[in-house]
């Protein structure tokens, strides 16, 4: 029966229709697995003239889409770095830095066009602010997968090479940069929204398996899975987080939900601290954010142990045997006797209780979201321990936001989610 599951799975496509008045830019999205406890999500983008293709690590929370332009083969006639010491260099790195800086190209390795007239970056001489022009798939139900120029140059990070070796190493080997998808001003999402006069919002859904794809859509979720949406307010984060892409005098690029508490088998979990679940206004601790960078959930000790603890009695109800873990997951299951359906196997349920607009909402995690493949007879319940003095409390991981339609509507400042698809049978 498992193996029948993966393979319904990996032949799976997502069944997507745009109305005529809808359009959007459409970025597509790949699962690309490292082993069996770790993956990473990845799309393309066609970016200058000539073209050149770049692969990106989707990370979501980021403020701008960079990339390395010594190493990727872009050498463009249409590239422009913005100029240091003016407005528009000052927009980008913040009020308190108006006269801008100036990138100094003595780098081992200076890009093609590379100008000690750039703007720079926070971090010095590693990377500078640049535009071109992206070639974009549009769709609608009049002109699907249309491959088209933007109207207008479009800003991004330009980035030495050496700067992936140290903060950014964290890059998944085969990508070369990030795709922004941020909340400020100057994201793609609002970059693209203004040049296409699109809602201000974006949606995707990310596949579970390599064999199918997800889709990035900016402009919003398409119209036949919109209405499946629950909607719960984003909350911001006051304290910027510390991360190299972070600019000056900004509140966090992340994006962070209000979660009231956690259910196993709609049974409340109660032994940790509640207030881990609110953010500190003074350090910016605690909370919860979404994360596509991050391949399962972490959380803070305390809520661990309670969530895992809460979840091992709810199995053991349901006969489903516990077995040695394996790193880096504390509680795994022996498959014998589990039953699986199209949304997984039949585990124990996890709800993420909400704010909605008049009354709570459930993010409900099905099994195909909360347990993963180990072994052909284990899978371990995809939740890690964070320690006790993490940044956030619960980062909600990618395997839960795997075949899960999400969509970041930036002008109402909410998110829109349908829990797994594979449990509506949209997919």
């Amino acid at each position: 029966m498992t193996s029948i599951f993966f393979f319904l799975l990996s032949t799976l496509v997502f069944i997507i229709s745009f109305s005529d008045s809808e359009a959007a830019i459409v970025f597509p999205l790949t699962k690309n697995i490292i082993n069996s406890t770790n993956h990473y999500y990845s799309t393309t983008i066609q970016v200058g003239t000539p073209s050149t293709t770049i692969n990106l690590f989707l990370e979501i929370g980021v403020q701008l889409t960079s990339f390395t332009c010594d190493d990727t083969g872009y050498d463009s006639s249409t590239y422009r770095f913005i100029n240091c010491n003016t407005k528009k260099c000052g927009r980008f790195l913040g009020p308190n830095q108006l006269s801008g800086g100036c990138l100094q190209c003595a780098s081992p390795k200076p890009w093609p066009h590379c100008s000690n007239q750039t703007c720079a970056l926070a971090f010095g001489d590693t990377g500078g602010l640049s535009e071109d022009f992206f070639k974009l798939k549009t769709t609608s139900s009049s002109s699907s997968n249309l491959l088209q120029n933007s109207p207008r140059r479009l800003p991004f990070a330009c980035l030495n090479s050496d700067f992936t070796i140290g903060f950014m190493n964290r890059l998944p080997l085969g990508t070369k940069g990030s795709l922004g998808l941020g909340k400020n001003p100057f994201s793609l999402v609002a970059e693209l929204s203004s040049a296409f006069n699109l809602p201000k919002r974006y949606a995707f859904c990310i596949p579970s398996n390599t064999k199918s794809t997800g889709n990035v859509f900016i402009g919003g979720a398409p119209h036949n899975l919109s209405a499946d949406l629950l909607r719960t307010p984003l909350v911001i984060n006051p304290i910027s987080s510390v991360n190299e892409l972070v600019l000056p005098d900004t509140t966090s690029e992340e994006y962070f939900i209000g979660v009231k508490s956690i259910k196993i088998d709609n049974k409340r979990v109660v032994n940790f601290d509640t207030s881990l679940l609110s953010i500190n206004a003074t350090n910016g601790v605690g909370g919860t954010t979404l994360s596509s960078s991050v391949p399962y959930a972490v959380l803070h000790s305390s809520i661990y142990k309670a969530v895992v603890s809460d979840f091992v009695k709810k199995a053991a109800t349901r006969n489903i045997t516990r077995v040695a873990a394996v790193k880096p997951f504390g509680a795994c299951f022996s498959t014998k006797g589990v039953h699986w359906t199209r949304a997984g196997p039949r585990v124990p349920t996890i709800d993420l209780e909400l704010e909605g607009k008049n009354k709570s909402v459930n993010w409900r995690i099905h099994g195909a979201n909360s347990m993963v493949g180990v072994t052909k007879n284990v899978i371990c319940l995809g939740f890690v321990d964070g320690g006790f003095e993490p940044r956030t409390s619960i980062v909600i991981g990618g395997i839960q936001l795997e075949d899960n339609l999400l969509e970041f509507d930036l002008t109402t400042s909410t998110l829109g989610f349908t829990s797994s698809l594979l449990a509506l049978r949209k997919i």
